[in-house]
């Protein structure tokens, strides 16, 4: 079995890669995102060990990484950032396992031994605009890695808009995909659940925008 660790902390490297090519694995290490992408787009492995905390970004980028690149991995996140939110987070971005640092080289062996009897995570359809992405089969929807927290409506809103990004889409398509077709819609509905929408995304990013079209509807555009 092959495995791709990506953790750039030399001793825990060390550590982790002999006590597991004692155990029969063959180790790989890339001890940064650049270098992990390249391993993986040349290699086929059976296990990927993945940090959070790496020099050049986020480790659960890797996941989009792998679902955009139509290359499916089972991962195990390491990482220091061990709260509930933080491991709710990773597995619902696509993490097979969530192990928080510290760990016993013991308990990764036997956790990566369970993640390998599952079946490799099939290639899910996810739909990116900048630093958005979209999660089809989940209708989930994140920030650099981090879920957004949306009402209904304001997901619907988002996903009208997501699926035709920097296009038009008119004011009757939202309300139908929000409201349906037979409800009677005040006028300032649709505006107040995309100013709700617009809020929440500037509260992570100043890098997605939705951009009125004066008396036509609404474009979300990456800056």
């Amino acid at each position: 079995m092959r495995l791709l660790l990506v953790e750039d902390d030399v001793d825990v490297a060390e550590t982790l890669v002999s006590y597991l090519e004692k155990h029969g694995y063959v180790v790989d290490l890339a001890p940064t995102l650049a270098i992990a992408k390249t391993a993986v787009m040349a290699n086929s492995f059976d296990l990927v060990l993945l940090d959070r905390l790496l020099p050049d970004g986020e480790g659960m980028s890797m996941l989009r990484f792998f679902a955009d690149n139509k290359c499916p991995q089972r991962v195990i996140l390491l990482t220091a950032l061990g709260d509930v939110d933080d491991r709710v987070r990773g597995l619902e971005a696509g993490a097979h396992d969530y192990i928080p640092k510290p760990f016993e080289p013991r308990e990764l062996l036997a956790r990566i031994r369970n993640t390998l009897r599952q079946p490799m995570q099939t290639a899910r359809e996810v739909k990116t605009l900048g630093p958005l992405s979209y999660d089809v089969e989940s209708r989930a929807f994140s920030i650099n890695g981090e879920a957004l927290n949306l009402r209904r409506t304001e997901a619907l809103v988002l996903e009208a808009l997501m699926s035709r990004p920097g296009s038009l889409v008119t004011r009757e398509a939202l309300e139908s995909k929000v409201y349906g077709y037979d409800k009677f819609v005040t006028s300032n509905s649709l505006e107040s659940q995309v100013s709700r929408l617009r809020k929440n995304l500037a509260e992570h990013t100043d890098k997605i925008k939705i951009q009125t079209v004066r008396g036509l509807g609404y474009s979300l555009n990456a800056t």
